[in-house]
């Protein structure tokens, strides 16, 4: 029985350091993307002259929100939290100081989700998830700066580390990638998603997350009726085969790849942000220690073998740069010895001041080419050999630069990188607290199915059961922000269209497109393509499906100054605008088949000077648009 569970139950629950080091570089790849896409509206999403003043938001929010944007609503202070967040998400991709890397990201991160929560969809609350239950993880075990610092008389010991990684913390993050299919499942129970099986037409007619390529088969009823009940089963069973014990290296393969091809088929169709590529980061998680040994085999069974790179044994900072050569490119096999060793070695150095490479076939090659050799005979840095070969000269100069500098370098080098005996790995510490919110969150998860009946079942079959959440828990989750429904397209896709049109009147009495921006009268006609037409990401697609929404009527004062102070500093200096109104337009999709119409309705009225009566409507009554 022990034999049994440690050679097929283990393995299903535990992680491979090389699939986190993969998952980290990934992460942290993607803290970054998410920076930038909001850092191009800094000023509009987290300062106080943007749409979200800091005093409403933190009375929308209610108790337990909290976020460092708090402290200030300066733009300067924004930019000075992104700057940090950056730098922290980078830090993670190289693993350095993983650790500390992570929390900061995970603090930062809390802060920008109640600092702007109106921008939110589910894919934010996954990637914070992710990174939640990465601090209890060793992220930094495998190709990272952590691993590089360990001194080489305890790398041996570093490399005798099994790959394979179980911990608590691996159980609950492996269980936080599935739950979003899996509870997702259960609250699909519409019928467009088993019975009718026209979940994904709907899906793909809502034009405004819709890409160009879903129009051209979102009417395709013949692939669509069959290919939603797939995507349905594939969520609800596929998050349990994917943990078999029995054939298990196949099996999770292939659920592996039927979830990145359900990904990579919503990228291509819907324009929902970062959502899908931070789902394919975590089901990478699942891949096989057997997947990593297999590809090592095929294409990199030896790297570096035959490469010796020859150091200055008095020169700290040579050293660490050559184990960062080593651990970053994969260069297993390679061989890093002083120098002074070799007599002819060392006479090179002392003439060239120069590290020194000897390559497989015996070519000795110092400074720049000496780096390019070290490139190539890396398994995935030779893609960037050709290129870093071109500057050569340039290449030379900046070594020069850095040889002459080496000992300032090697000052900064000891107080940044300094040499560490071994890699610390998560302790018993961290796994009790991993363990009790594993228990916490598989709780809420349960809780959030309003009955535990399938979708294909019936009330008389089976009588509805719901978990209960105590309330006066949920203080933690709100403080943390670890939300946990999962009700993507649930019950059934959304089935309205919407888009917002607001016309302006300047202080001449012309008419304008405030929305757009354009001095000249607006158009109620529904784009053939929404998204691209309408919305600048998916943010402000978010932030706009919603603000013209009753429950968040209360956004709408900040966002009408938003746009007065947005168009009378473009072209406001001579005639300035002086109110608008904000018609929310809805389409609703029908069944196949039916036709459909675009209801226009005035969701706000806004004066950017004192009110003067409405002339908004009076102006598009003269222009023939009402």
């Amino acid at each position: 029985m022990g034999q049994w569970w440690t050679a097929r139950v283990l393995p299903v629950i535990s992680i491979d350091l090389r699939s986190l080091a993969l998952f980290r570089i990934l992460l942290g790849g993607l803290l970054i993307a998410d920076l930038l896409i909001r850092g191009s509206d800094l000023s509009v999403w987290m300062t106080d002259a943007g749409v979200f003043p800091r005093d409403f938001i933190i009375d929308w929010s209610g108790d337990n929100r909290w976020s460092l944007y708090f402290i200030s609503g300066s733009w300067l202070w924004a930019l000075l939290l992104h700057l940090t967040a950056a730098g922290a998400a980078m830090a993670l991709l190289l693993g350095y100081r993983t650790r500390l890397a992570l929390i900061i990201s995970f603090v930062l991160l809390v802060s920008l989700h109640n600092r702007a929560p109106l921008v939110l969809q589910g894919g934010d609350n996954l990637l914070l998830l992710m990174v939640f239950w990465s601090m209890f993880l060793p992220l930094g075990a495998r190709f990272s700066m952590d691993a590089a610092r360990v001194h080489p008389d305890h790398q041996r010991a570093l490399s005798a580390q099994p790959n394979r990684y179980l911990s608590v913390a691996t159980v609950a993050i492996l269980f936080q990638a599935m739950a979003v299919y899996f509870f997702s499942a259960f609250l699909k129970s519409g019928p467009e998603w088993y019975e009718d099986g026209t979940a994904i037409y709907y899906a793909l007619n809502l034009d405004e997350v819709a890409t160009g390529l879903a129009h051209y088969w979102r009417d395709e009823h013949w692939l669509t009726v069959p290919l939603t009940r797939f995507v349905w089963w594939l969520e609800l069973l596929g998050s349990i085969l994917i943990f078999t014990p029995l054939l298990r290296v196949p099996i999770r393969l292939l659920m592996m790849l039927l979830f990145i091809a359900m990904e990579v088929g919503f990228i291509l169709n819907l324009h929902i942000g970062l959502f899908p590529f931070i789902s394919i980061t975590s089901i990478l998680l699942f891949t096989p220690s057997e997947t990593w040994d297999a590809l090592a085999r095929r294409f990199w069974p030896n790297a570096g073998e035959g490469l010796t790179m020859y150091y200055d044994e008095d020169c700290s900072f040579c050293l660490k740069m050559c184990w960062l050569l080593k651990t970053f490119l994969g260069l297993k096999a390679a061989q890093i010895i002083p120098a002074q060793t070799d007599v002819e070695i060392a006479e090179i150095l002392e003439r060239e001041f120069s590290w020194v490479v000897v390559t497989p076939s015996g070519e000795r090659l110092i400074k720049w080419p000496a780096m390019v050799a070290v490139f190539a005979a890396s398994p995935w840095g030779r893609l960037l050999a050709p290129l870093l070969a071109w500057p050569q000269q340039l290449g030379n100069r900046l070594y020069d630069s850095v040889a002459n500098n080496r000992g300032a370098f090697g000052e900064g080098f000891t107080r940044v990188l300094p040499w560490q005996e071994s890699l610390k790995m998560p302790g018993w510490g961290s796994q009790t607290v991993a363990g009790f919110f594993l228990a916490y969150l598989l709780l809420f998860n349960l809780s959030t199915i309003p009955n535990w009946r399938l979708p294909f079942q019936t009330a008389a079959e089976d009588k509805p059961y719901q978990v209960q959440f105590p309330k006066a828990w949920q203080g933690v989750k709100r403080l943390l922000r670890l939300d946990q429904k999962w009700s993507m397209f649930a019950p059934y896709p959304n089935k309205t269209d919407s888009f917002l049109v607001v016309p302006g009147v300047l202080a001449s009495g012309k008419l304008v497109d405030v929305y757009d921006l354009v001095e000249a009268a607006p158009s109620f006609e529904k784009p053939d393509l929404l998204f691209d037409t309408k919305f600048k990401n998916y943010r402000w697609r978010k932030y706009l499906s919603r603000v013209g929404k009753k429950r968040y009527k209360d956004y709408r004062t900040y966002y009408g100054s938003f746009l007065c102070d947005r168009w009378n500093a473009t072209y406001g200096k001579t005639d300035r605008l002086t109110d608008f109104n904000i018609y929310r337009m809805v389409e609703k999709t029908k069944p196949p088949g039916v036709a459909r119409k675009v209801v226009r309705s005035r969701v706000w009225r806004h004066y950017c000077v004192k009110d003067q009566g409405d002339k908004v409507e009076p102006a598009l009554k003269a222009a023939g648009l009402w």
